[in-house]
């Protein structure tokens, strides 16, 4: 279950919720949900499911074009 869906059905029930909801900032928001795009990228393509890369790729471009060129260069070795 997404992280996101959980925090939700916390943040109607809960004061814990209501206090991570108060110290998260944009930045951090859109920080997590960026790892998890990536991660949802890497399992695809741990199991070869290009159409599902694709669908991640134009999901991640309309949300912050930048990220597309993070999951392009995802799996090549950083440079010296």
């Amino acid at each position: 279950m997404s992280l996101s869906l959980f925090d939700a059905d916390l943040a109607a029930t809960t004061t814990l919720a209501a206090k991570r909801r108060k110290s998260t900032t944009v930045a951090d928001a859109d920080d997590a949900y960026a790892a998890q795009l990536i991660g949802e990228f890497q399992e695809a393509r741990a199991e070869g499911r290009s159409d599902l890369m694709n669908l991640i790729r134009d999901h991640a471009y309309a949300i912050d074009p930048q990220l597309v060129d993070e999951l392009d260069g995802f799996d090549y070795p950083a440079a010296a």
